[in-house]
């Protein structure tokens, strides 16, 4: 790591590690990728073509999602409910509100006992 001196009696290392992990990451996911077109006046956007797209691999996904989504449907009625929620990217305090349940631990309890259940049915 460079200016390694500079964090060695930081108070927060974790927080340093984690921007340097992310820093990495980036820097992967931009070496992976290729440009496809610039940005667009209208859309304000840059356009990215992943390099080792897999047709076969996209088909396997699919039918995983296809296979989840259908014993996801057939489960119980508040299961369906709250692992959909949690799908579509809803905060745990969303969940709660939606579900009308009393506490955050509720909805936290239910959520980890439904996944548990899906991964017994997967």
């Amino acid at each position: 790591m460079k200016n390694e001196n500079n964090y060695k009696d930081h108070p927060n290392l974790k927080a340093i590690a984690v921007l340097k992990m992310k820093g990495l990451l980036i820097d992967h996911f931009r070496k992976s990728k290729k440009i496809t077109s610039t940005t667009t006046e209208e859309r304000g956007e840059i356009e990215f073509e992943d390099k080792t797209f897999n047709i076969e691999k996209n088909v396997e996904i699919s039918e995983v999602y296809k296979k989840t989504l259908s014993i996801i449907l057939n489960m119980g009625e508040k299961c369906k409910e709250i692992l959909l929620l949690a799908a579509d990217g809803s905060s745990m305090e969303e969940i709660k509100e939606t579900l009308k349940l009393n506490s955050l631990g509720t909805a936290l309890s239910r959520l980890s006992n439904c996944r548990k259940e899906l991964r017994g049915l997967i």
